[in-house]
């Protein structure tokens, strides 16, 4: 569609930078874009036929997360990884039906993708047209609105797909059949109390909030009875703006039968204290603290393998 300019449609793509390809049935792949937008290509063929394009005022930027429910294709979009992210709030969930593209080239921006939910904080970034231009509140826990989608996995019993935010420290529930929304806090247990990422939290820096999963990818257990969330560390490697957190590892996050609910119950916690040469100044975490301990463990994955395959 031009990508920019006159020729672009609903936006167009300003920076096809690939983000994350998510894989489908049919052989179809879902990119998405770090400057918002979208591409859906045929991945049977070679080189791969691009089936679908759309503008970044359909499909925000920066969306990595994207899981398959059925035959519906589930995608984010969250905060830049640039610069540009720190003063970026976005937390907004699509939805693809895959049997929209299985005959052949789509017109731009057709089909037009569901709704799941679109925060309505969200700043005028990576495509939206609404909002504030910015919103410059940092990243501490309970000291900001500011948000991040990222990460998305689906329940076994294909009923509920659950996102991440990364600042907010909450796992989102929608029910596939309503897009009903269930909030989880990741910091609270169901009693009131502090949750596992309290006493897993790094100690050697006062000035770091405890209590601060940042979770990023995740994946279901094959029982699913568990969600196993990636916890990024008090020295992000990558989107220093929104993943700072105190307890690195991987977070165990279990789901009530149902699989709306859940609570995390303990951290798989991961450490690495090889030294680097990386030197921290105030503005090496924005909107975060400048974290002067030596944990370097930051995890921004999480996979789950069913043993009874090998």
């Amino acid at each position: 569609n031009g990508c920019s300019g006159a020729a672009a449609t609903k936006g167009g793509r300003g920076n096809n930078l690939p983000i994350c390809p998510i894989s489908a049935q049919n052989n179809l792949l879902y990119i998405t874009l770090a400057g918002g937008g979208m591409l859906v290509a045929d991945s049977s063929t070679t080189p791969m036929t691009i089936v679908a394009e759309y503008g970044n005022q359909v499909v925000y930027g920066a969306g990595c997360g994207g899981v398959e429910v059925g035959s519906t294709m589930y995608l984010n979009s969250g905060v830049s990884a640039s610069g540009a992210g720190a003063t970026q709030s976005m937390y907004a969930v699509w939805a693809f039906e895959n049997e929209d593209f299985l005959n052949g080239v789509n017109a731009e921006n057709v089909p037009l993708p569901a709704v799941v939910y679109e925060d309505p904080g969200n700043t005028a970034t990576g495509g939206n047209i609404n909002g504030p231009s910015s919103i410059t509140d940092g990243q501490l826990p309970g000291g900001t609105v500011r948000r991040d989608s990222h990460g998305a996995a689906a329940t076994v019993n294909g009923r509920h797909l659950h996102v991440v935010d990364r600042i907010q420290n909450v796992v989102e529930s929608y029910n596939v059949f309503s897009n009903h929304r269930v909030v989880n806090d990741l910091t609270t247990l169901w009693t009131g109390e502090p949750a596992a990422c309290m006493d897993y939290s790094v100690t050697d820096d006062p000035n770091l909030p405890k209590n601060d999963p940042a979770p990023d990818l995740m994946e279901a257990t094959p029982d699913g009875k568990y969600l196993m969330i990636a916890f990024r560390g008090p020295a992000p490697v990558s989107v220093p703006h929104s993943a700072q957190g105190s307890c690195p590892g991987v977070g165990v996050f279990e789901l009530q039968p149902s699989g709306k609910f859940g609570q995390l119950v303990t951290v798989l916690r991961s450490t690495n204290q090889v030294s680097d040469s990386v030197s921290i100044m105030d503005s090496s975490f924005p909107g975060g603290v400048a974290y002067s301990g030596s944990e370097r463990s930051d995890i921004h994955g999480s996979m789950v393998i069913d043993k009874s395959y090998w």
